[in-house]
């Protein structure tokens, strides 16, 4: 067996790996590359491996930098099967819809106000290609082993967003877990990830792998910028993942409201259709989260919920104090460019950063101090007060990384890390040498590791520093 690292190796994005055995060629997840222009030039390229011969794609989750590759991989000509647990895949359609609207949008922006380099502009896929993707996806429930020629799948809960998973594949006597992103221990609606099952290889994450998540709890945070906003009377401005980040800061600010800590006169609005969506879907798979779908219905009854564009443009008409949740959490496109060129100049609003922004987006541009950013092909000044915060993270920070990988049942030959910046997956591979034992190696984009010839690998006690890191 053997595995290509295909994205998200030296990234946080692109998650894409190609798992070979003597009968069978896999993809495991088929994200979208995003950030930095470096690598949303790579979404373009001709994928390195022969399409026709790839037998079928696993999804951990619906996140689009693991799964908003798959319209352009039929539209290349991919004809396989899609496996993902249910609620991932009805996500995956409504993130897929989404991600195709936006780039046809955007295209004919460019196109309109000439200000693309290429003419015409075009998007990556557009609807039709999305459409083309649905007939190719099967559902397969967590805990329930699934077969494709000579592997063995099988999904455990990895608690980072509704039915996200883990993925472990078995061939022969060989096994390997991909852990997907790895949620938090602690998280307001979903459960705990499960730990690791013994397994041989390990392919793991490293987002957080060189940082706890530090600073007050995102509840506390939510409270005092709320009545800041309050005193202020203007606009807390939240760009959010319509995927789990969203219903978070939803559930929790309706939970601060029934507390008495926030005003309850601040309205609250949800500015993305798909976050709807999503949520809508949230409330139909209840049955994985910790949260009762009764509870959602009551909570989200207290929610605005901006379905037209009309309605997106008239709120930036209003005045605060108000609270905004709108898509996309890197400020990456969708309705929350608007709202940043109506009220990020004012330095009374507040704009809160409740997630990783990934470098080269304009999230990572405000994170990092910058008061200027170029939306829709200008420039934008931002004086509206910037607050960034971990607590708000669906990722597991270095300690929680640490946890999990170290209650493997058994000792893994090897650990792969990957989807981190390179400062992160070192760090976090210093750390598993040193504090667990564990072999690290950490893969170079469109590298492939024979994983049998690793099963020679000796482990020193304690084991030697890994010169790959």
């Amino acid at each position: 067996m053997e595995i290509t690292f295909l994205g998200a190796a030296g990234t946080v994005t692109g998650s894409k790996y190609l798992l070979r055995s003597e009968r069978a060629n896999v993809l495991i997840d088929c994200g979208m590359f995003q950030g930095l222009k470096e690598f949303r030039v790579l979404n373009w390229d001709v994928l390195p491996v022969d399409i026709a011969h790839i037998d079928a794609v696993i999804l951990t989750h619906a996140h689009l930098d693991h799964c908003g590759y798959l319209p352009r991989l039929v539209k290349s000509g991919f004809q396989g099967p899609i496996y993902g647990t249910e609620a991932t895949i009805e996500l995956a359609k409504v993130v897929l819809l989404d991600a195709a609207k936006i780039q046809e949008e955007d295209a004919a922006h460019a196109n309109k106000h000439g200000f693309s380099k290429h003419h015409p502009a075009l998007p990556l896929y557009d609807s039709t290609d999305v459409e083309a993707t649905f007939p190719l996806f099967k559902h397969q429930p967590f805990h329930t082993k699934f077969a494709l020629k000579d592997l063995e799948f099988y999904f455990s809960e990895a608690g980072h967003i509704l039915g996200a998973a883990s993925v472990m594949v078995s061939y022969r006597k060989t096994s390997i877990l991909f852990s997907g992103d790895i949620g938090r221990k602690q998280d307001p609606i979903m459960r705990p990830p499960e730990l690791p099952r013994a397994c041989d290889y390990i392919v793991m994450e490293s987002t957080y792998g060189d940082r706890p998540h530090r600073g007050p709890a995102s509840k506390e945070v939510l409270r005092d910028l709320v009545n800041k906003i309050h005193q202020r009377k203007s606009i807390l401005l939240i760009p959010a993942f319509a995927i789990g980040r969203s219903q978070n800061l939803l559930i929790e600010l309706i939970e601060l409201r029934h507390s008495g800590q926030i005003p309850k006169e601040i309205p609250i609005y949800l500015n993305t259709p798909m976050g709807q969506e999503v949520t809508r879907l949230y409330r139909t798979y209840a049955s994985l989260l910790k949260v009762s779908s009764q509870k959602i219905e009551e909570l989200f009854k207290e929610v605005h919920f901006i379905k037209s564009a009309d309605e997106s443009r008239s709120l930036n008409e209003k005045s605060g104090p108000m609270i905004i949740i709108a898509a996309s959490g890197m400020l990456s496109g969708g309705r929350i460019l608007y709202h940043l060129e109506a009220f990020g100049d004012n330095k009374n609003n507040i704009i809160l950063l409740a997630g990783f922004q990934s470098a080269g987006t304009r999230g990572w541009a405000l994170a990092n101090g910058c008061t200027e950013v170029k939306i829709h092909g200008r420039f934008t000044q931002i004086n509206a007060e910037v607050i960034t915060s971990d607590s708000f993270s669906a990722h597991a920070d270095q300690k929680e990384l640490l946890e999990w990988v170290k209650a493997a049942r058994q000792r893994p030959e090897k650990v792969f890390l990957v989807h981190g910046e390179p400062s992160a997956a070192s760090e976090l591979g210093h750390r598993i040498i040193n504090q667990i034992g564990f072999s690290v190696y950490i893969p170079k984009m469109n590298e492939r590791v024979k994983l049998e010839k690793m099963k020679a690998v000796t482990f020193a006690e304690p084991p030697s520093y890994d010169p790959q890191i």
